[in-house]
């Protein structure tokens, strides 16, 4: 409002897909832009981008990797990906858990709202399972987080949230999404079979554990510090217990894992601690 003043906004994610909260920061920079139009593209709308442009700068990396005729700090960044093969026994039951999660999403015969809780508990339980037994096994035995909706709607926001990681809290970023909705019906106590068969996948047959194993190993032994992130909390705790029995003693590592089942100040204790040791590995989700 007071035009003699300046304002400076920085940040490195600007848009998070949301439109409205982007608004609500342009409109910080001139009240009139809370009233652009929802779409932007097009000549006609060409005005408003220009005047929009006045106000916005991108910086990336790239464009100021010599800056001033001066070489910047900026570490090279080396990124690589690597395969693993399910073992025979975890490919048999992936097909089984993938052979469920197609009948329960067909199944119309108690209407399109309670499909459509079974739809998004599917989706969370593979992804569960892509992550590791142990999340998988806890989705399969936790009451999933579209169960108690009222409508296809509303199971589709919830969805969202825990599914396709569309929830911004701080808190409950890494919690399971959860797939059971009825515990005494014939998909419950399927689903409770199907997690007994799951908990007998953790060390051997992961074939994704022993890979990440040797990855973490191979890092620790040429120097470095590794953070493992995880996506859900079960992943993080089961991939520290498994890395603190099968990393080589001689190496000597400390593993702390950090997820959102610590409050805060325990993070920040536990992650001061752990910097104390020599050789040490970090496994967190997305709680840091």
């Amino acid at each position: 409002q007071d035009q003699r003043r300046h304002l400076v906004l920085v940040t490195a994610t600007p848009h998070s897909g949301k439109e409205g909260a982007f608004r609500s920061l342009l409109g910080l920079l001139n009240d009139e832009f809370l009233t652009l139009p929802d779409e932007l593209t097009g000549d006609a709308n060409r005005h408003h981008r220009e005047r929009l442009a006045q106000h916005l700068v991108q910086r990336r990396r790239p464009d100021i990797r010599s800056y001033l005729e001066a070489d910047t700090a900026f570490p090279e960044r080396m990124d690589a990906e690597t395969t693993y093969e399910l073992s025979a026994r975890y490919h048999s039951v992936f097909a089984d858990v993938l052979s469920y999660a197609r009948e329960t999403v067909r199944d119309a015969s108690s209407g399109a709202h309670r499909q459509r809780v079974r739809w998004w508990s599917a989706l969370g339980l593979l992804r569960a399972l892509a992550s590791s037994p142990a999340a998988a096994a806890a989705t399969m035995r936790t009451r999933a987080a579209t169960a108690d909706t009222a409508s296809v709607e509303e199971a589709d926001e919830i969805g969202r949230q825990s599914v396709l990681d569309m929830d911004e809290a701080d808190e409950g970023v890494d919690v399971v999404p959860g797939s059971e909705t009825d515990a005494d019906s014939a998909a419950g106590r399927r689903l409770r079979a199907l997690a007994l068969d799951v908990d007998k996948l953790c060390g051997d047959d992961d074939a994704k554990l022993i890979q990440a194993v040797g990855l973490v190993a191979g890092l620790v032994k040429d120097g470095f510090h590794p953070i493992v992130f995880c996506r859900f909390i079960d992943t993080a705790e089961y991939l520290a217990a498994e890395l603190r029995q099968r990393l080589p003693k001689k190496l000597g590592v400390e593993v702390e894992a950090i997820t959102g089942r610590l409050p805060g100040a325990e993070r920040v204790q536990r992650i001061a601690e752990l910097s104390k040791a020599e050789r040490r590995v970090l496994v967190a989700t997305d709680c840091l």
